[in-house]
């Protein structure tokens, strides 16, 4: 299609739908001929209506589905784009919009497919799979707890119960940790629709979590002899395999490295981290960060990062929280657990939920939200700097208001049970919002689990996990990352008076009960130690949190890897060590020779 047309085309100058209409006989033809299969008549005939009224809704739509299936997806993106926007019926719009959010969706993209599910809801607000659709969208998103509500709704709105809108609601209550819930409405999900594969893998996955890995072993063999090209599935079976230190089985089941993608090159890292072969490690993980950064152009991005640290920085002083009003007490104390990605937080949280008097909060409703909604409490600003209007008027109860927010999931989720004094909130986004947390609890202890920084930028590497900014590009990205993460949590320290516990994951796995005893006494608990806690294995409460997959005995095979590494790849750290090596020394680890 002509620019003139397309991306450059002035929507005042295109015809009205009445004009329009009058070439519906022509893209009825072009929708015959695609139905037909006829794709490359069906093209030319839709750009030929299109060259001449660019707003042809039929039209449109072909070219859409043709564009789609020749996975030219920057040109899909601006058809659907079009499509979704034109004036129409609710009908229509509901359409076009739940389309467009789908082939989004169908690309990993979530955010971006917010605003078209939204409108599509909008537009049939009794329609099931509108709301499917947003149920979807907001899961993927984060917002689980308003997916879940959404998948009930399409539920309730269909004649019947549906496979694939109870196997995404079981996959939603999984992501909340309500595991026994999941588990049986996959049951129900499966019965309706077992061909669902992704269904499959995901009750696989509740029953990994819970600690049936030999009923989810069954189930992921069972599902790979049905689809034995099915890369997800095989994927799942291989983290299976790592969980459970079986990294030969991994590398057989991967196959040769060269047909890999990046999540299955990553996958081939961390089992030759198993079986200590730095080299071969170091080797796959290289090679799937070149692919990504060749397919897709992945490289860090700090420039939003550094400016909310500057702008945080600017506000978060001593001078300018002190005079600000605090939230009272709460009906519980939040334990935040600090640390980098992979730093050891999961494991004391793991821990801690062995501890009478404790509940795991993990990363469920995070202040970060809260800090989004400031704003709208306050009568419109930018955020920080809108904290001031909390020193006028009514604006001294947000605080107490910010942490109702902040407790009724929590409350809603049962964690707030009879004997809880506890509850773990280990949010990564936690390390941005300190300041925002002396607000609405200033006596809450921070817990700060420190690793050697050598360790966290190899461990992090070698996940299939994306970091703020796409620090996961590389080592580079990640150490800067962990470096601006660290200075935050350092300017905090100095300005603000907060309860401040460093425990080093070194420690923590060579002796966990002596760790959990320092914490237990900093947080002010008088608990006592379950018998073998070091185990990691006693009955905890529902909700369990994702990282309860992984769940083990204590073990030290992490703590000190770099040093391996170093060894055998001499210049492996070289172009980092600039940035990590004043951590190294913040922290206290040089003086152990390390």
């Amino acid at each position: 299609m002509r620019a003139a047309r397309c991306c450059e085309a002035d929507k005042a100058q295109w015809p009205g739908q009445e004009a329009a209409a009058l070439l519906d006989d022509k893209a009825a033809e072009a929708t015959k001929l695609f139905n037909a299969k006829d794709y490359d008549e069906a093209e030319a005939l839709a750009l030929k209506i299109l060259d001449a009224v660019p707003n042809q809704r039929a039209a449109l739509r072909v070219l859409f589905e043709v564009r789609k299936a020749q996975k030219r997806f920057n040109a899909a993106d601006a058809l659907g784009a079009r499509l979704a926007g034109l004036p129409a019926e609710p009908a229509q719009r509901a359409q076009a919009n739940g389309q467009y959010a789908q082939h989004l969706i169908a690309q990993g993209r979530h955010a971006d497919a917010l605003p078209f599910a939204a409108a599509a809801l909008k537009a049939a607000p009794r329609a099931a799979q509108a709301h499917h659709v947003m149920g979807v969208v907001l899961t993927e998103t984060g917002e689980v707890a308003a997916g879940e509500r959404h998948y009930r709704r399409a539920q309730a709105l269909l004649p019947r119960e549906d496979g694939m809108v109870l196997g995404n609601l079981a996959w939603n209550l999984k992501l909340q940790g309500r595991l026994s819930e999941a588990e049986a409405l996959y049951e129900k999900a499966l019965a309706l629709r077992p061909e669902n594969m992704r269904g499959v893998g995901g009750q696989a996955q509740v029953l990994f979590t819970k600690g049936e890995h030999d009923r989810a072993d069954r189930i992921l063999d069972d599902a790979l002899a049905r689809w034995p090209e099915d890369r997800i599935l095989r994927l799942l079976k291989v983290m299976a395999d790592l969980a459970l230190q079986r990294p030969r089985a991994a590398l057989e089941r991967l196959g040769p490295p060269e047909k890999q993608m990046p999540p299955e090159l990553l996958a081939r890292g961390r089992a030759f981290m198993q079986l200590e072969q730095p080299q071969d490690a170091v080797n796959a993980i290289a090679a799937a960060r070149n692919i990504q950064r060749e397919r897709t152009g992945l490289f860090y991005q700090p420039e939003a990062l550094q400016a909310r640290v500057a702008r945080d920085k600017a506000y978060f002083t001593a001078d300018r929280v002190r005079p600000l009003p605090k939230a009272g007490p709460g009906g519980f104390m939040p334990v935040f657990l600090l640390g980098f990605r992979r730093s050891g937080s999961a494991l004391l949280e793991q821990l801690l939920a062995q501890i009478p008097g404790f509940a795991v909060g993990d990363e469920l409703a995070p202040v970060a939200d809260l800090a989004k909604a400031v704003p709208g409490l306050l009568g419109g600003g930018d955020y920080p700097d809108v904290l001031d209007e909390m020193l006028v008027g009514e604006g001294a109860y947000v605080p107490d208001r910010l942490r109702e927010v902040y407790e009724a999931p929590r409350r809603r989720l049962g964690l707030m049970r009879e004997g809880v004094r506890f509850i773990t909130d280990r949010a990564a986004s936690n390390v941005w919002h300190l300041g925002l947390i002396k607000l609405l609890y200033p006596e809450a202890p921070i817990i700060h689990v420190l690793r050697h920084p050598y360790d966290l930028v190899l461990s992090n590497i070698a996940q299939d996990r994306k970091l703020e900014g796409n620090a996961h590009a590389g080592l580079p990205g990640v150490a800067r990352y962990f470096a601006l993460q660290a200075d935050m949590i350092k300017h905090y320290r100095g300005q603000l008076t907060l309860r401040y516990l460093p425990v080093r994951y070194e420690d923590l796995v060579a002796d966990p009960d002596a760790v959990v005893r320092r914490v237990l006494e900093f947080v002010g608990s008088d608990a006592s130690l379950p018998a073998a806690l070091a185990l990691n294995n006693q009955t905890v409460p529902e909700p369990w949190p994702a990282h309860f997959t992984v769940r083990e005995a204590v073990h030290g095979r992490a703590a000190w890897r770099f040093k391996a590494y170093q060894a055998a790849l001499p210049n492996l750290f070289s172009e980092v060590a600039p940035v990590l090596d004043p951590w190294v020394r913040e922290f206290g680890y040089e003086e152990q020779g390390a």
